[in-house]
């Protein structure tokens, strides 16, 4: 703000300076010293400036009222004694008229001149109301309109006239001006100077007056251009428009002034008024609009409103009344722009005293403008004719320039030292959620896993409401840890500290391995996940970790946002890039939300739960994460008609390469099974394997080098690793020999590593048969969805060779004690022998000795072989001959049927010719089932069949019986569930060691009432045991 006196001070400066600067303009161009026309004659003939300068034809001039010269044929006596003379410029005067200024007359001037300094000479006719002609010399060299001498025959038009003409053998020139006036009551005849002079001075003088004019206008133009642009694209503030405006309407003015703009645009009369009254009457009501901020709110909502009411009127009448009632209002219109006009300084003054010291370039502005108008004012009133004088208003467009520039400025300074503390802030916050998430991920995993632990033990003792709030909390925790984890990441990629490490990745394998983590989200919903990425996509270059996180959180947002339909992911290559698109049927979005989705933090709230819409950070880290590989992303979508997401990639230099390796490596898949077959027969030669038999690794990885590098990790003698390149040839090989650890990349063409390990599982459970997967990230989602797949651990690529044959070690011992364990239990069940068994067979021996003593000797015998065979240590082996099992199972059915007699029949239906080795153990405990919980469950007993046969490629063992049978979830629970009690163990264990060996454990048909049918077969290639 400024005092009082100094803004006093200021624009007293300006206004001295600013009438110096016109009075110098006046006195520079001011025409010299000329003769003035006396009693109807100019005589030029020894003014010789006339050879430099133009002058105005002002003076007495022969006035014919109610007389058109040109259309009398009488005597120029007559003529003569009817002429007076008039001051021109004035208004006329016409005697006996109903009104001063309306009729009709002629104006005649002699000019004498000297014909020596030339004969070409210039006139410049100003606007005559409201219609004139121009005569030199008896010819008409102009006119604006058609005078006549009654209104019926007159046409009113009011433009400039400049002209050129010659003379010929004379030194007299003789100038008529005809005029007629039937509109304008209040001003009439030729009331502004008339210019005249030779040819080239003239038009040296008109040209320059001209080109002030329009170079003012034009700089008038740009400051209300660059003022429309500012109000279009900044923000909207309307101060700006009604400037632009109201210099729009000072351009017209000015060039009304000038009588330019109805020489370039040649209205009618009617309008040309119109024009010019709209043009005060909106050039004030646009600068009142362009400070109305600074007015006070009294003075707003009463003034204001009542100026705006006095423009609507005005505006209403020049619209509607004609051009004389107009005229006859222009000192009101004149009144009307006056208001602000003087209301703007006032205003400006106190905002420059109170407010802010800006103002004062407005109030300078005001002086300027208020000045120009007051000089304008003068020179209508002094009739003073005087070259242009723009620079008044040229001078306030500079200041009001000045002021928004100085606003513009002040605005630009708040703005950079608001983003330095916004950036600041936004770098607080990152720093401040990075830290809540590192603090939160251990007391979140926490209160997961204490909710997970009381899930587990709780379960089946809780109802199930409760079960269902566990899991939800669970799931939510999950979610959150997720969140978190994109938290971190956000704030690593802002501080610039995520490298890539660009490698030949194949996306098939990266979107399978992706759709595999993230289909249980799927389950409960009618959502296909498809891959349409060809097997044989070329490769592309990028880091498999950061490409695995793009495509999982453009997949995970589809799932989460499509309710039903498919999510879809193909590929195309286009100027040696890979164009991946992620393309669903979800919800879509709008035009508004399409502009912000990539931003940090934005989220969709169109049709999802804000429980699972998260923070919006996995679009914003996928696009910095692409814009890191020097690809783009971008996204298509339309509300209900799901969205696209396309990104690219560069594609690998040695994609052709690869991708022929890839095709050579599919083409080999069953030369490779080939092999692992005769590979296993080789080994089934080999002698019985020592006790210190090497670790048998099976590796699995498209990549030939990553099995290279397996290969070389357990290269030593204490590990045998066969290799496939691919999840199929893995399961072909599966079978053919007994595996201690699956070693699985999770990223593979055709079938990724986890479906993969669920194939396994349908066979062999975590303990029979361990998986560990290699990932490119360690990322919790990446790990529950191995650990869902089944798989028992996971070492994180690049692979550290120490952790991993640590890892491998551990789940080698771990099968290890699990196999040992069951043959343990089996050979510990046989020799639990139970001691009614014990009791019945030892009183049924002592019966015998008084009955039949060959009969008691056989069965002595029997019972002490079935001792020796319960009791051998080889029970402890993985195999026995079918031979040795048979034996043990010969002397029980022995001992049994002649406990029971007639009650238990046996058959036999034994291929002799077979030869195979099987679990020991096997074959007994079942036959003992069928007896003891079989046929002597009923009073008459029944049969029990002990079938052997060869079927080609392996060999199927039954025991079947005619007993009470059992339904089909009994008979499920007893392979399944592990029991209780030694008594049923038998089945459990014998399944369980069946399936660790061959892949396949018993089969149980049962029906109640019907009988039992359990099965087994056991392959003759067996897998190699060495």
């Amino acid at each position: 703000m400024l005092s009082n006196r100094k803004v006093i001070l200021i624009v007293l400066i300006f206004f001295i300076i600013l009438t110096i600067f016109r009075l110098s303009w006046l006195g520079y161009h001011k025409a010299p010293d000329h003769p003035r026309a006396i009693s109807g004659e100019l005589d030029l003939r020894n003014w010789k400036p006339i050879t430099e300068h133009s002058i105005t034809l002002d003076g007495e001039w022969e006035f014919f009222p109610s007389t058109l010269l040109m259309k009398k044929h009488a005597e120029t006596e007559h003529i003569e004694k009817e002429g007076r003379m008039a001051l021109t410029p004035g208004d006329w005067v016409i005697p006996n008229n109903t009104s001063d200024q309306y009729g009709f007359g002629s104006y005649r001037l002699r000019i004498l001149v000297n014909p020596e300094i030339g004969n070409s000479y210039g006139i410049y006719i100003p606007d005559i109301d409201s219609s004139s002609e121009v005569y030199v010399n008896g010819k008409l060299i102009t006119q604006s309109g058609q005078p006549a001498d009654d209104k019926q025959q007159y046409t009113p038009l009011t433009i400039p006239q400049t002209t050129y003409f010659t003379i010929e053998d004379t030194n007299e020139i003789e100038l008529v001006i005809q005029i007629a006036n039937f509109d304008n009551p209040i001003s009439g005849g030729i009331n502004r100077s008339i210019k005249f002079g030779l040819a080239e001075p003239f038009t040296k003088d008109t040209t320059f007056a001209t080109s002030i004019v329009l170079g003012a206008c034009i700089v008038y133009m740009l400051h209300a251009l660059y003022s429309f642009i500012l109000f279009l694209v900044g923000n909207r503030d309307w101060r700006l428009f009604h400037f632009s405006l109201m210099v729009v309407c000072i351009v017209l003015g000015t060039l009304i002034g000038e009588r330019l703009l109805f020489a370039w645009l040649p209205l009618n009369y009617e309008w040309g008024v119109k024009i010019l009254n709209l043009t005060m009457v909106a050039g004030g009501y646009f600068l009142l609009q362009s400070i109305k901020h600074q007015l006070t709110d009294d003075f707003r909502n009463k003034i204001h409103i009542g100026y705006m009411v006095l423009c609507s009127l005005s505006v209403l009448v020049i619209l509607v009344f004609p051009a004389s009632i107009n005229l006859s209002l222009k000192l009101f219109y004149g009144a009307v722009m006056l208001i602000p006009c003087l209301l703007t300084p006032l205003v400006m003054y106190r905002a420059s005293t109170r407010i802010d010291k800006d103002n004062i370039f407005l109030l300078l502005a005001a002086v300027a403008s208020i000045g120009s108008l007051i000089w304008l004012l003068i020179n209508e009133a002094l009739q003073i004719e005087m070259v242009s004088y723009p620079f008044d208003l040229l001078i306030a467009m500079v200041c009001f320039a000045t002021y928004w520039f100085k606003q513009y400025f002040r605005v630009l300074d708040e703005s950079q030292d608001l983003a330095i503390e916004l950036q600041e802030a936004d770098k607080q916050k990152d720093n401040f959620l990075a830290t809540v998430a590192h603090e939160m991920r251990n007391p979140l995993h926490g209160m997961i896993n204490i909710s997970q632990s009381v899930l587990d033990r709780e379960e089946r003792m809780i109802k199930e409401k409760s079960v269902k709030d566990l899991e939800l909390l669970i799931t939510v925790g999950q979610r959150m840890s997720y969140q978190l984890n994109d938290l971190l990441d956000l704030t690593r990629l802002k501080e610039k500290r995520v490298s890539i490490q660009p490698t030949d990745v194949s996306l098939h394998s990266a979107a399978e391995a992706v759709m595999d983590m993230l289909r249980y989200m799927t389950e409960d919903r009618p959502i296909r996940l498809i891959n349409r990425i060809p097997n044989n996509f070329p490769y592309v270059c990028a880091d498999e970790n950061r490409l695995i996180q793009i495509l999982f959180n453009l997949i995970h947002n589809a799932v989460k946002y499509t309710n039903e339909g498919e999510i879809s992911v193909q590929a195309s290559i286009q100027d040696g890039f890979a164009r991946i698109s992620v393309r669903d049927t979800g919800i879509g979005m709008d035009e508004e939300f399409l502009g912000t989705i990539f931003e940090p933090y934005e989220q969709s709230s169109y049709g999802i739960a804000s429980t699972d819409s998260g923070f919006g950070l996995g679009l914003s880290i996928c696009k910095q994460l692409v814009k890191l590989h020097g690809g783009t992303l971008e996204v298509t979508s339309k509300p209900d008609n799901g969205s696209v997401f396309t990104f690219s990639l560069k594609l690998s230099v040695n994609s052709t390469q690869l991708e022929a390796a890839a095709s050579k490596s599919k083409e080999n898949e069953t030369e490779e099974i080939a092999a692992a077959e005769m590979l296993v027969r080789k080994s089934v030669e080999k002698k019985e394997p020592s006790s210190s038999n090497p670790v048998r690794l099976l590796a699995v990885d498209d990549d030939p080098v990553n099995l290279k590098v397996l290969e070389s990790i357990f290269s030593d003698s204490s590990y045998e690793v066969f290799s496939a390149t691919s999840g199929q040839g893995a399961l072909s090989v599966l079978n053919t020999r007994e595996w201690d650890v699956i070693i699985a990349d999770v990223m593979m063409p055709h079938m990724s590593g986890y479906e993969l390990t669920r194939k396994i599982r349908e066979h062999f459970s975590l303990s029979e048969l361990p998986v560990l997967l290699l990932t490119a990230r360690s990322h919790p989602e990446d790990i529950v969805a191995g650990f869902i797949a089944g798989a028992n651990d996971y070492v994180t690529k690049p692979i550290e060779g120490l952790e991993l044959k640590t890892r491998i070690n551990t789940l080698v011992n771990l099968k290890q004690s699990i196999s040992e364990r069951l043959r343990m239990e089996a050979a510990w069940l046989q020799a639990q022998i139970q001691p009614h068994f014990l009791y019945n067979t030892l009183n049924t021996i002592a019966s015998l000795s008084e009955i039949d003593i060959n009969r008691m000797t056989d069965l002595l015998a029997e019972f002490g072989n079935y001792l020796r065979k319960s009791f051998d240590p080889k029970n402890l082996l993985r195999a026995i001959p079918l031979n040795h099992e048979l034996e043990l199972l010969n002397s029980y059915l022995f001992i049994e049927k002649e406990r029971f007699g007639d009650r238990l029949n046996i058959v036999w239906q034994v291929d002799e010719a077979i030869s195979i080795e099987i679990p020991p153990l096997s074959i007994q405990p079942l036959v003992e089932n069928a007896i003891r919980h079989g046929v002597l469950k009923r009073i008459e007993g029944g049969t029990v069949v002990i079938r052997i046969i060869d079927k080609g490629n392996e060999v199927e063992i039954a025991v079947i019986d005619d007993g009470i049978g059992m339904d089909a979830e009994i008979s499920s629970q007893i392979l399944t569930v592990q029991p209780m009690n030694k008594k049923s163990i038998g089945l459990y264990n014998t399944n369980r060691r069946l399936q660790q060996m061959y892949g396949n454990g018993l089969k149980i048909f049962s029906n109640p009432s019907q009988g039992t049918t359990v099965i087994f077969s056991i392959p003759k290639i067996q897998r190699s045991l060495d």
